[in-house]
């Protein structure tokens, strides 16, 4: 069967400025292009202000003329603002922040973060699927955008994303080797993040005796996060709010235990005693508990990522989207989960 044509429209995507802002989305354009799907991509509003949202409609009716897709997929809940009205069927997968809003630091989301979220509700009710990334995320979707939601998170590519020497890693970065190493993926953009409860942990560790070493990845090559991976005994996720972390993927296809919140799909992902710990409390004395009962494992340590989340399956999945909207004039299907 013919693979389906798909524009994809997206608010990230790799640039020469930002060479790492929406990788994950460009690694699924990838994982697709490899299963035969004929792709082309939009980018909406990244460095052109949220206006462009309206103001890009002409350029995605340009691009829907040349190109012609069966189906659009669009990255983000307000991405479709530009979509709507084009006359072809379009996929919502959304991230995080554009369901659940941003921290006002106060327990709440912000006012813009509301209006946001407003926002994507009525784009998602209004798309042939919408896509997910945790079960909690599905329950926060009105009924008529949860009959169509499926969760499918982002992919990870499990040869990129392998385990490794923890030696050798450490040498690379220059980590000492005689620490607990905590690793911790941060962004300065979002507070939601909360290194101040990792460094927390490390100093409740350090207070116990226990030498530890925090390692931040910010604004790290993609090509590089493997080693961070790879250099850390753990990794840790504090977030108030996530949709799925890309990161605890990652960091379970290198063989790393995480330890975190239950935020996002930590919940659901984290089953097994070897995978890491779900600890329902911002207290790092217990965060600290939960790493320091963690098996440190051999040097280089077996990949613990599920095979439903490796990058070739979601492309899969995708595909059968994509065909069963093309084929489907209604396409709104109620659908499962990953």
């Amino acid at each position: 069967m013919k693979a389906p044509r798909v524009l994809v429209v997206t608010n990230m995507f790799p640039s020469a400025e930002r060479p790492y802002f929406g990788i994950f989305v460009a690694r699924q354009v990838e994982a697709l292009e490899a299963l035969g799907v004929e792709t082309t991509v939009e980018t909406i509003a990244a460095g052109r202000g949220e206006a462009d949202y309206f103001l890009g409609r002409r350029r995605v009716r340009r691009t829907v003329r040349g190109f012609r897709p069966d189906v659009i997929h669009c990255h983000y809940g307000y991405t479709p603002l530009a979509v709507v009205g084009s006359g072809v069927p379009y996929v919502v997968t959304l991230c995080g922040d554009d369901l659940n809003g941003e921290s006002n630091g106060q327990g709440g989301v912000t006012l813009k973060s509301r209006a946001g979220i407003e926002v994507t509700q009525a784009m998602s009710a209004l798309a042939r699927r919408v896509l997910v990334q945790s079960e909690a995320m599905r329950r926060a979707l009105r009924p008529r955008a949860r009959s169509l939601a499926e969760v499918l998170p982002n992919g990870v590519d499990a040869e990129a994303f392998a385990p490794g020497s923890r030696r050798a890693a450490r040498a690379y970065l220059g980590v000492p080797d005689d620490r607990l190493v905590i690793g911790f993926v941060h962004s300065i953009r979002q507070p939601t993040k909360r290194l101040d409860i990792a460094q927390a942990v490390r100093d409740e560790l350090e207070r116990r005796g226990v030498a530890t070493h925090l390692l931040v990845a910010e604004s790290v090559p993609a090509a590089a996060m493997p080693w961070y991976y790879r250099a850390a005994d753990c990794l840790l996720m504090t977030s108030d709010r996530e949709g799925a972390p890309n990161c605890v993927k990652e960091a379970l296809a290198c063989g790393v235990p995480v330890v975190g919140r239950p935020v996002g799909d930590l919940p659901e992902l984290i089953r097994d005693p070897a995978m890491g710990r779900v600890v329902a409390s911002r207290d790092p004395a217990r965060l600290a508990d939960a790493i320091v009962s963690l098996d440190r494992g051999p040097d280089v340590r077996a990949p613990m990522l599920p095979a439903p989340f490796r990058s070739e399956n979601i492309a899969a999945r995708l595909v059968e989207i994509y065909r069963s909207i093309a084929g489907n004039s209604s396409g709104n299907t109620p659908v499962g989960s990953v």
